[in-house]
């Protein structure tokens, strides 16, 4: 079992959890304001941290912030307790280089599960705070080639998946990707401050019930792109937060655009099976090379938005020298999904359009 210091100003607190732990089979000390615990942390050697936020002098953040600081206990697990289950708080507690965060009022269960988790896993060699989320990227240079369901559908499985996601709408001209999802669409990327801290991001993101979280697109036409510092800054920030970041990328080349598609780990260029639309990924991937997106990260799905192709996969791939990695069938009860505000990925998992997108996912 592990020994544990409880850090936090409220006595009855520290022996409730102090009970909790111990009849958990670890050992437990206390302190009652940060810098004693990190005074204690410093005088005798400690498995794991239960540190509470709101204290006075030094809050809990900071404690955290101070433990990761010091060479000799920088490897100390370190769980959060905040009264607030926000999503801000999260983010706040990750930045600062906690390993896991609860909300408190928690159960024993909850609480030894936890440490039981935390201790299993160990810390990772790769500071907790680190920018590691996965960012995929959806783009389509020609409109309505479906690249924004393909977004909505994505997040969708990976929700599924238990994954904690975020979808981006870079879109400055009303983007619909809120609305796959039913959500409103204030606040907005146009409410970032130009360099967003984590309560600011999160209090710009919106949340789906499936826990599913989006910037939006501001909902009317924006006469300029989001700046693309501002852009870089919440990125980074969303990539603390979440495992997954896909986003439904602005129809042009813009800053943030490229920020995302250096950002990503998958580039995925949508098209469907008819000239102009193949005429424009001809341009687009050497533009994407010329901006030094690698081709390696590049890849190409065909997607059916009608019942039918004016062109056969073959011709499609013959004309831009490449295999096609996806092709996504048509399905006529897209329309149906994008009214109800339940992507096909929830609403018919069954469907012939979730399934090809879900064997390309598996691959990503």
């Amino acid at each position: 079992m592990a020994h544990i210091l409880v850090i936090d100003d409220d006595t009855g607190v520290q022996q409730m959890l102090r009970l909790m732990l111990e009849r958990g089979g670890h050992t437990v000390a206390v302190a009652g304001r940060g810098q004693e615990g990190l005074d204690t942390l410093r005088a005798e050697s400690f498995d794991l941290v239960v540190c509470d936020v709101m204290m006075p002098d030094m809050d809990g953040y900071e404690v955290t912030r101070q433990i990761r600081a010091d060479p000799q206990r920088k490897d100390v697990l370190v769980l959060v307790l905040t009264a607030r289950g926000q999503l801000v708080d999260q983010a706040s507690a990750l930045e600062a280089g906690a390993d896991a965060h609860l909300t408190k009022p928690v159960n024993p269960q909850q609480l030894n599960d936890q440490i039981a988790k935390m201790i299993a896993a160990g810390r990772p060699a790769q500071v907790a705070s680190a920018a590691s989320g996965r960012v995929i990227v959806c783009l389509g240079l020609r409109g309505g080639v479906g690249a924004t369901t393909l977004a909505a559908n994505l997040g969708a499985l990976f929700i599924r998946a238990k994954r904690r996601v975020c979808l981006v709408d870079l879109s400055p001209a009303a983007g619909h990707l809120a609305l796959h999802f039913r959500l409103r669409s204030s606040p907005n990327w146009a409410d970032l401050p130009p360099a967003p801290d984590p309560q600011t991001l999160g209090s710009c993101l919106v949340k789906h019930e499936t826990g599913l979280f989006a910037l939006a697109s501001p909902p009317r036409p924006m006469r300029h792109s989001l700046a693309g510092p501002t852009f870089e800054t919440a990125l980074t920030g969303l990539r603390t937060i979440f495992s997954e970041i896909v986003i439904d990328a602005a129809p042009v080349l813009d800053d943030p655009t490229l920020i995302a598609l250096q950002s990503a780990a998958a580039a995925i260029v949508v098209l469907t099976p008819e000239v102009a639309s193949v005429h424009t990924v001809t341009g687009t991937l050497p533009a994407l090379a010329e901006n030094s997106i690698a081709d390696g990260k590049t890849r190409l799905v065909l997607n059916h938005v009608t019942s039918e192709a004016n062109l056969p996969q073959a011709a499609v791939e013959k004309a831009l020298n490449r295999a096609l990695d996806a092709v996504v069938p048509y399905d006529r009860a897209q329309l149906a999904a994008m009214m109800q505000g339940a992507p096909l990925a929830l609403s018919q998992p069954a469907s012939p359009l979730v399934n090809a997108v879900g064997q390309f996912a598996a691959k990503l």
